[in-house]
């Protein structure tokens, strides 16, 4: 038996599965949260948020799957399958947010969210995803071994991808 630790989530009996709009208040709650987090200034911080929540609209154009446990989102994922971003094989999706409530960030949530994402995007045969990364979570997708990508001035700055064909 594990003890207890309230820093502590076992990863096993949290269940990713697709959101749906009804999730969507809880979605941005879980975005808001993780950006209020992020080392910037507070009105930076205040900025982005709005800037970064999600919408009926997004919902119905990006695929979105969230972590759950007990019925509480602890984190969600974005992506977008459609093959319009230049990788370095062929054309592929974007993925597109990635957030994680503060409480229980580094137990791997994040990374069991990206897997799912990578799953879901193998069965539709995408063949890679294009990552652009906020300054403040770069360092998250460098250590998930991603492949950086060089970007031109005019460019988003962090830029990786993921190989999946």
């Amino acid at each position: 038996m594990i003890p207890f630790d309230p820093g502590y989530v076992r990863i096993d009996v949290i269940k990713i599965h697709p959101a749906t709009t009804v999730d969507l208040p809880e979605i941005n709650f879980v975005i808001k949260s993780a950006i209020m987090n992020w080392p910037l200034p507070d009105r930076l911080r205040k900025l982005a948020v709005p800037v970064m929540q999600y919408r009926e609209d997004d919902m119905a154009a990006l695929s979105v799957l969230v972590a759950k446990l007990n019925g509480e989102i602890l984190g969600i994922a974005a992506w977008d399958s459609e093959p319009s971003h230049p990788l370095p094989n062929g054309l592929g999706g974007l993925f597109h947010g990635l957030f994680v409530l503060p409480l229980v960030q580094y137990q791997g949530i994040g990374t069991s969210l990206m897997d799912a994402v990578f799953d879901e995007a193998r069965k539709i045969r995408t063949t890679g995803l294009l990552i652009k990364a906020q300054r403040v979570s770069r360092h998250y997708f460098e250590r998930q071994n991603l492949t950086p990508l060089a970007a031109t001035d005019d460019e988003y700055p962090w830029q990786y991808w993921k190989r999946l064909a």
